[in-house]
């Protein structure tokens, strides 16, 4: 019944990430926040809104909206690709043995980098933070440049997160776009 909702609600609208060229805005725009939200608007009639907009690693946002809008935004100046959303399984919930890392040594003995703040990024399905695996003991401070942070939610609180754990985040909005409410499922349980 949700997913028959949703995708009537929806009219063939997909996720998809826009590539954008960070040095392609307009001078007529304030932000790229403007350029991109005028960019969707002008493809989708006002009936899409930007989900998260990426300004780190790639620059863009991503939005739900109908092929024919991914083609048309294709073709605007700015624009380096369109890709339409993956759902990607999970593989392994053993990660450090399938990169082949099974030693602690073994990440960082010809780089050199063992002593430095190496801080490592994961993307997991779910994470338990009493685990003995993120105790803390015997590690140094978190590294001053450190940016991330501790959200909390109805499960968890920032007092989880230590030296080892140091950034805990979760991003529901493009998954509540595609899927609806994760409260209509788990209750009221919004939790990194």
């Amino acid at each position: 019944m949700v997913a028959a909702a949703i995708a009537a609600r929806d009219n063939g609208r997909e996720t998809y990430v826009v590539h954008i060229s960070h040095s392609g805005k307009p001078s007529s725009f304030a932000a790229h926040g403007d350029w991109y939200a005028s960019s969707l608007r002008s493809v989708s009639g006002g009936a899409a809104s930007v989900i998260y907009t990426y300004d780190t690693l790639l620059h863009g946002y991503s939005a739900r909206f109908t092929c024919a809008e991914a083609e048309a935004l294709e073709a605007q100046p700015g624009v380096l690709l369109v890709n339409r959303e993956t759902r990607y399984e999970l593989h392994t919930t053993r990660t450090p043995e399938f990169l082949g890392l099974e030693r602690a040594d073994a990440m960082f003995s010809e780089s050199g980098t063992a002593a430095s703040d190496v801080v490592g990024g994961v993307l997991d399905t779910g994470m338990w933070p009493e685990r003995a695996i993120y105790d803390d003991a015997g590690l140094r401070p978190v590294p001053e440049g450190w940016k991330g942070k501790c959200e909390t939610g109805s499960d968890f609180n920032a007092s989880a997160c230590n030296r080892k754990l140091i950034g805990v985040r979760f991003f529901l909005a493009g998954y509540e776009a595609s899927k609806g409410s994760v409260e209509a499922w788990t209750g009221p349980m919004r939790t990194p």
